[in-house]
């Protein structure tokens, strides 16, 4: 008889508690609703930059239209390129 009068009080005081937190806490905030990400991004070049801001390779076209993807080296210099480029950055004025 004890043991099913503590069933009875713990399943009672359980259900109790739950409806109790339920009503008296707050309204739980939602997150936003997720926008789906862009399908295309356009641009005339990227420029990957390293830590302290300093280009490190570009991808991107040309003053000739042509396409080109540079690597370069910690002085700015070009050190593997693809595309109808010559050894001339292609954001030589954002290089340091």
């Amino acid at each position: 008889m004890n043991r099913h009068l503590n069933v009875s009080l713990s399943l009672a005081a359980g259900l109790l508690g739950g409806m109790i937190s339920h009503y008296a806490a707050p309204v739980l905030v939602h997150a936003q609703t997720q926008t789906a990400p862009p399908k295309e991004i356009s641009a005339q070049r990227f420029v990957l930059v390293n830590d302290a801001g300093v280009p490190e390779g570009e991808f991107g076209i040309d003053k000739d239209g042509n396409g080109s993807i540079q690597l370069l080296d910690k002085a700015g210099r070009v050190v593997w390129s693809a595309g109808k480029t010559k050894a001339k950055p292609l954001s030589a004025s954002i290089a340091k």
